[in-house]
């Protein structure tokens, strides 16, 4: 589980650090005074649940949740303040819960018990297409042995779970079909990967094609085409060159 703590007054963090910790001791825990560098740190890594100051210089809380909620539609805000009057804003963005200050383990615990969005049965393979395209297997970075599988598994995900043949993908990746030897070794690092670390329901192999089983994937591009994110969050898989004829930037 991955919760970011975001409160510009760095006692108050430390205090609320405090608490989460000791109730949420298996946790990967990122704290931030500064809110642009916790959405920074969102852009690269899957959250679960952030709490959030709502009065901070330069952005709201509140304008930092609808930010988070762009990037990740089911993240779990939880609010931290000490002003109650922001109470009804914070509910309608759905919040999870809303703390006032200062922030005790009880506090936590409860508000623990209560969120809106299950963590616990979330799915095991997450990708994130907007900004970089990135790979994560239980929050953490997936790495494969070759360089390029990354791109491969990428095109994929571009292609919506629709089955690319051979030909298909070394034409638009290589633009030479006498690369087709090396995108075997890919294909192979790809699934002998995924069989590793448990994700084989994750890839469908069927009649010379591959492709991504959407239904075992959380993705924000697969979301957005969903209609779960109402406008594209940032630039797409900025790091490959075929994304620029994804449909999603014709929008």
């Amino acid at each position: 589980m991955n919760i970011i703590l975001v409160d510009d007054e760095p006692l108050a963090l430390k205090m609320l650090k405090n608490a989460v910790s000791e109730a949420v001791p298996d946790a990967e825990i990122n704290a931030f005074t500064k809110p642009r560098e916790a959405l920074a740190f969102a852009e690269k890594r899957p959250i679960h649940i952030a709490f959030l100051d709502i009065n901070m210089q330069f952005i709201s809380g509140i304008e930092m949740a609808k930010k988070l909620k762009a990037i990740y539609p089911k993240v779990n805000i939880i609010f931290s303040t000490g002003y109650e009057e922001y109470a009804l804003d914070a509910m309608k963005l759905y919040a999870s819960g809303y703390l006032l200050k200062p922030v005790c383990i009880e506090d936590v615990c409860e508000v623990m018990k209560n969120l809106r969005y299950s963590v616990e049965h979330s799915k095991r393979l997450i990708i994130k297409c907007f900004g970089n395209f990135e790979v994560f297997c239980d929050y953490q970075p997936i790495k494969f042995k070759l360089s390029r599988t990354k791109e491969l598994l990428a095109y994929l995900v571009d292609r919506n779970g629709a089955l690319c043949s051979s030909a298909e993908i070394v034409s638009v990746l290589f633009e030479d079909f006498n690369n087709r030897d090396y995108y075997q070794k890919l294909r192979r690092d790809l699934i002998n990967t995924f069989d590793e670390l448990g994700l084989s329901q994750c890839i469908i192999v069927k009649h010379g094609g591959i492709s991504i089983n959407r239904d075992e994937v959380e993705c924000d591009y697969f979301d957005f085409l969903d209609g779960k994110i109402s406008a594209k969050p940032s630039e797409y898989m900025t790091q490959y060159s075929f994304a620029e004829y994804s449909p999603v930037n014709k929008e």
